[in-house]
């Protein structure tokens, strides 16, 4: 005897679909999610990326390497800016459009305290000036002689309203007063200190100004270049204690010096000068422009040492 089954008898039996329209209808499904939802971005792809970021990164690399280069010419012979220049100035132009970093402009800077550097102050020099008057009585002119510590019996170091007074009351009033005025070290002053030149014909007196408005006499130069305006000034004929005078011979500088060093040496801005040096302490006496150390040399002027480190 076998046991089989019989199939079930379902009376009622249960339908999944019988829900849903009739996908034959005109009727459609309902909506799945809300219309109104914007459609989702697609994410962008990374390949695209990093293409773009190379490509950034080969710009600025060219760019720095071009313009670090030296020794490319930017120009042609012509005028005409070169390729290199185009070039650089087209990646530099995109460099900057794609960075667009702003400019911070300059940094300040500051001492190591912090605090804000110093600024020099320079010195200012007075625009007006008192002119100097004349004082005392007249020197004789023979007694006016050029020697290595002042002009006669006015001194090198004496106050220069007392030393320019004497001579302007034996020489006349000066051809020019310069005033306080910043020295380049053309008349032996110190550069960048203060002085003021005071000139008759050929023959400047040289007065050293402190900074705190001294004026002292601190030297003398007799030079036919000076004398712009001619040679008409008495102060042409003013000669060494010696007896020396511009316009003499090199060879008569030697016989009147004899007793002492006479050598020759050439000074930028001047060109040759004897220099006349004490035969006991080596120490310069006077010295000057010359046309050569030639026996046929003249002299053209006649200097005091310089004021610079003595005033």
């Amino acid at each position: 005897m076998t046991d089989q089954q019989e199939p079930p008898d379902i009376t009622d039996p249960f339908d999944p679909y019988a829900d849903l329209s009739d996908l034959a209808g005109d009727t459609s499904l309902a909506g799945l999610e809300d219309p109104s939802t914007p459609a989702a971005v697609p994410p962008r792809s990374p390949l695209l990326t990093g293409l773009i970021v190379g490509l950034l990164l080969i710009v600025v690399s060219i760019s720095v390497f071009q313009l670090l280069r030296e020794d490319d010419p930017t120009v042609d012979a012509g005028g005409q800016p070169t390729a290199t220049t185009a070039t650089t100035s087209a990646l530099t132009a995109a460099t900057s459009a794609v960075l667009a970093v702003p400019d911070p402009g300059p940094t300040p800077t500051t001492n190591d305290a912090g605090d804000p550097p110093e600024t020099t102050v320079p010195v200012v020099v007075p625009g007006t000036f008192d002119l100097y008057t004349a004082v005392g009585d007249v020197i004789a002119f023979t007694d006016l002689t050029m020697a290595v510590d002042g002009v006669g019996p006015v001194k090198f170091g004496t106050p220069a309203a007392e030393a320019i007074g004497r001579l302007i009351t034996s020489l006349g009033d000066p051809d020019e007063d310069s005033g306080p005025v910043v020295s380049t070290g053309t008349f032996g002053v110190c550069a960048g200190g203060l002085e003021r030149i005071v000139r008759w014909g050929p023959f400047v007196g040289i007065v050293v100004v402190d900074g705190d408005g001294t004026e002292t006499f601190g030297g003398y130069r007799l030079d036919f270049a000076y004398a712009t305006d001619g040679l008409g000034s008495p102060a042409t004929e003013l000669e060494t204690l010696s007896g020396l005078k511009a316009g003499q011979s090199v060879v008569a500088l030697k016989d009147i010096y004899s007793n002492f060093q006479v050598t020759f040496e050439v000074m930028p801005d001047i060109g040759t000068t004897f220099q006349l040096r004490s035969s006991n302490s080596g120490n310069l006496l006077l010295w000057g422009p010359v046309t050569s150390e030639d026996t046929n040399g003249i002299v053209l002027g006649i200097y005091a040492p310089d004021a610079c480190g003595r005033f």
